[in-house]
């Protein structure tokens, strides 16, 4: 076979090349950090770059997830512990009032007081995140208790069983008799709905509590207390109330500080049209790969409608007492130190509910807790076979590409010698 110096040009060209693409090769592996530039340099490296890549992203995305979920909790959490120790004042101001030492006078400056931390104790129903209601649910835009006057007119429909119906004890006719009532939500209220109601009873009558035989109903009708938001049931009627019982009854007109019905009852606003029901709405956040976790607390299992009518009704009570000396007026102050004592009973199964639901958001924040030191685990783990498996080795990549220098050298040295000076050299 014959070896022309054409064919010794080119092979020596085609020799030069491929080791320099070799040199550059190593080369841009040294600029870059990275054993390919494209996924076509190796496909089976790509592949599993882009898995990892997007197992870091993930566990980055969790990360934020749970870090804004536990500053959530932690807001949440900070709202409920002042809660809890406002309720434990108006405890310990009931327990003073209890004292026979105490006059109606001394007992109406406690009252004031415990308005005032009632007025701090609904603010805290509208703590914020972020610029979200925390107690709102999926509603954070709206308050979870009224930030002003309003007069729209609300149609609430609320859910009674017969453990509902509480016994408690009234001044009529100078003396003081025993009552049984259902107490509705709000104080103030009208044109109640008696299907529910009738049968298994007669009549359902709309009254006042000054009216005469408002605390007295006749046997197998119902008294609708509008003042004071209650059902009054005669003592012989108490077994024939239906179980449940949903009643539905009007509110027009609301206080700053009041609670926002849309967050408590099933219901509409017949001003605006919006209807509402009462649900638990969770707020779900995605913290690891198929974990999620409800962050929220309900308004409702903080500030809850009893809660706020036990204060109220207490503060009404002494506020009414007048400043004569009759026999009621009298009666009414025997009754006031029963109202305070019972008070302390009911404060102590608030405070109680609240120390469980602080105890959860607490769960819940040492869940995330380790939950986050679990994904910085994973995402060390992650990173480091990322790493693996599409950085260079340095010390490699040097040893590699000084001995590709050296081939690179050795071949134009080669070269030289090969191709040799010709008759056209010399015409030149």
């Amino acid at each position: 076979m014959r070896i022309t110096n054409s064919m010794m040009t080119n092979n020596v060209l085609l020799n030069i090349n491929r080791n320099r693409e070799t040199l550059s090769l190593y080369e841009t592996q040294m600029a870059t950090g990275k054993k390919i530039q494209k996924p076509s340099d190796n496909p089976i490296v790509a592949i599993r770059a882009l898995k990892f890549r997007n197992n870091v992203n993930e566990i980055k995305q969790y990360q934020t997830n749970a870090e804004d979920a536990i500053s959530w909790a932690g807001v949440t959490e900070q709202s409920v512990t002042n809660v809890t120790e406002i309720l434990k004042r108006v405890r310990d101001l009931s327990v003073q009032a209890t004292s026979d030492v105490l006059n109606v006078e001394n007992r109406k400056n406690v009252v004031t007081e415990i308005e005032q931390l009632m007025e701090q104790f609904v603010n805290e129903g509208n703590t914020t995140y972020a610029g979200r209601h925390v107690f709102s649910g999926y509603k954070t835009n709206m308050p979870l208790v009224f930030t002003e006057t309003s007069g729209d007119t609300y149609e609430l429909t609320q859910s009674f069983s017969a453990s509902d119906v509480e016994k408690t004890q009234r001044v009529v006719n100078s003396e003081i008799i025993d009552v049984n009532r259902i107490r509705l939500g709000y104080t103030g209220i009208s044109n109640p709905d008696a299907t529910s109601l009738i049968p298994p009873f007669t009549a359902v009558n709309t009254m006042n509590a000054a009216d005469p035989g408002a605390m007295t109903p006749v046997l197998g009708e119902v008294n609708f207390i509008q003042d004071t938001g209650e059902l009054i049931f005669h003592p012989d009627d108490v077994s024939s109330i239906p179980d449940p019982l949903d009643f539905t009854y009007e509110k027009t007109g609301f206080e700053k500080g009041d609670l926002m019905p849309d967050h408590y009852f099933d219901g509409q606003n017949l001003t605006t049209g919006s209807v509402f029901t009462v649900s638990n709405e969770k707020m779900l956040y995605q913290i690891s790969y198929s974990q999620q976790m409800s962050i929220n607390t309900m308004g409702y299992d903080v500030i809850g409608v009893d809660l706020v009518r036990d204060v109220e009704e207490l503060i009404n009570a002494t506020k009414s007492i007048g400043d004569d000396d009759t026999l009621t007026t009298a009666l009414q102050e025997d009754l006031l130190g029963d109202v305070f004592n019972k008070l302390i009973g009911k404060m102590d199964g608030h405070i109680g509910k609240l120390l469980n639901t602080r105890a959860e958001i607490g769960g819940k924040i040492n869940r995330l807790e380790l939950t986050i030191n679990r994904l910085s685990e994973d995402n060390l783990n992650f990173t480091d076979l990322l790493s693996k498996n599409e950085d260079v080795d340095y010390s490699e990549v040097i040893m590699k590409m000084a001995a590709q220098e050296m081939v690179y050298n050795a071949s134009l040295s080669a070269s030289a010698k090969i191709i040799q000076p010709t008759l056209l050299d010399f015409i030149r």
